[in-house]
Formats: structure tokens, sequence, C-alpha cells
């Protein structure tokens, strides 16, 4: 697909159906060409995005892959961590600029120089 000059929009719904003391739940962006049937957690993405609840580390996984490099968000995005089935949306639009909405509510915003370590 292409969405040069558009926003670029992921979203998806996780319920996590009992308490959970380690885990998560992500949609990853992959590049072109990825042999699927031989996908796994170590494979190229461009983007990762979700929740992730491990003990006392909880938090939104926003993880941008630039240059080879994956660089996770430098902000701490709180997660959802009941029982309910909740919306996680990751805008990401032409200007660089992001918002992180968990059921249609801004959580985070940005811009990624800013948020993310990727320039040197």
């Amino acid at each position: 697909f292409n969405n040069k000059d558009k926003d670029l929009v992921l979203q998806f719904s996780v319920k996590h159906e009992q308490k959970i003391d380690c885990g998560g739940g992500y949609i990853k962006l992959l590049p072109p060409g990825l042999d699927q049937e031989d996908f796994d957690g170590e494979d190229v993405y461009n983007i990762m995005f979700g929740p992730d609840i491990c003990g006392s580390t909880k938090r939104v996984h926003v993880i941008i892959n630039y240059k080879g490099t994956n660089h996770l968000i430098e902000k701490t995005i709180q997660p959802q961590t009941d029982e309910l089935t909740h919306v996680y949306t990751l805008v990401i639009s032409p200007d660089q600029s992001y918002k992180v909405l968990i059921d249609q509510k801004e959580v985070q915003a940005g811009k990624i120089e800013e948020d993310w370590k990727v320039l040197p």
C-alpha cells in the first residue's frame, strides 16, 4: 500500500480475558516481501504497536524501525490492565507528528524527532 501524504492509522482491539502477570498484544507493520509462512518474533518490522504488561512494568510499546534499528518511544504510555476490550490506535501523519489513542481518547501526542531517538 502507499500512504504518501496521508495519515497512517494502525488500530486494533485487545481483551485480556484473565488477569495477566506477563504478556501483551501487538500489531506489527511488516515490510514488503516478508515470507509470512516463516514469520517469527525475530523478523524485521517497520512499526510495532500495542500494550505490554509484565510485572510492575506496564506500557504501550510504540517502536519504529529506522535504518534497520528498532527505536522505542521515549515516553511511557500506560495501557489498560483490566479484563475489558480496549481499542488502541496509532496515527502517524506526514508532518512526522503522531498520536496514540486508547478507546478514542488521546493519551500521547508529539513529534517523532522529539519522542524517539532516531536521529544522531
